[in-house]
């Protein structure tokens, strides 16, 4: 594996490249979520790159940039062992000065859910995203479902900047009490992570209850609250029930795709899941 720490030296090694490249972008921390999608990358691609960029620009001042779990070196052994082809790791000013500026159009996606909650973040992705599809020029991108509506924005953004590039939605990877697998779970003791698998249980009772017949979001979501209140140190900050195109809360369960997901937080750890439902389906 050759690690590149500047947009210069990369450009100039994607320049004698000619065939499919795949690309997987990270703040760090890996996990075996990330390592799914790098496997992805490795199956379906000639070449993959990876780049670990914390990014300053999708925290806001009170989130935790400063604390962000920083395992460089394991994630190094990790990208070796899978013969990741190239290490893209570039410095905040490398992508910030060096890099070209980007225009990313926003839109309605923007301001739902985690958007609500946390108004700067979308900003924050689509901005280094760009930066990165522009220095990295990959044919394809893969996205964990786990993060679904940065997934979609991520779409609507390749759509609407006219890149030659093809997303390929990968699947959530959850440990053994269906706990998805996200960095800052390693802000939680081992007891707390197993406290945190309720928010899987809470999720599939409302798909059960959806193929039971239940249309009423509001019973849906009151059943969701009421199991995750069992534990008394999680709060949550929405469970939502939302059209896969626009992300807008349905009144009633419609025949179509729809998005059911939840964030909380667990001793100040804010997590996040969610899963698709189609009626057509069942």
């Amino acid at each position: 594996m050759e690690t590149i720490k500047t947009v210069d030296d990369f450009i100039n090694w994607r320049e004698n490249q000619t065939v499919n490249i795949g690309f997987i972008p990270t703040l760090g921390a890996l996990h075996r979520g990330h390592l799914s999608l790098i496997q992805s990358s490795k199956a379906q691609c000639d070449l993959t790159v990876v780049s670990i960029f914390l990014n300053p620009t999708q925290f806001a001042p009170s989130e935790d940039l400063n604390s962000y779990p920083n395992t460089l070196e394991q994630d190094v052994l990790h990208l070796k062992k899978l013969e990741v082809d190239i290490l893209f790791l570039p410095t905040v000013e490398e992508m910030y000065q060096r890099a070209s500026d980007v225009s990313v159009p926003t839109t309605p996606l923007f301001t739902k859910l985690e958007g609500k909650s946390r108004p700067h973040f979308f900003h924050g992705v689509t901005t280094i995203v760009a930066k990165l599809f522009n220095v990295i020029q990959p044919t394809h991108t893969f996205f964990g479902e786990k993060d679904a509506q940065q997934l979609y924005i991520i779409q609507q953004m390749i759509k609407d900047m006219n890149y030659a590039i093809e997303l390929i939605p990968c699947v959530t990877i959850r440990d053994e009490n269906g706990l998805a697998l996200s960095s800052r779970n390693q802000y939680l003791a081992k007891e707390d992570q197993l406290k945190a698998s309720i928010i899987y249980i809470g999720l599939m009772h409302i798909k059960d209850a959806l193929e039971r017949g239940q249309k009423n979001p509001i019973i849906l979501k009151q059943s969701f609250e009421t199991i995750l209140h069992q534990t008394c140190e999680i709060k949550i900050d929405y469970i939502s029930i939302a059209t896969v195109a626009t992300l807008d809360e349905v009144v009633e369960i419609p025949n179509e795709t729809i998005l059911i997901s939840t964030a909380v937080f667990l001793n100040n750890v804010r997590l996040i899941d969610n899963f698709i439902y189609s009626s057509s389906t069942t």
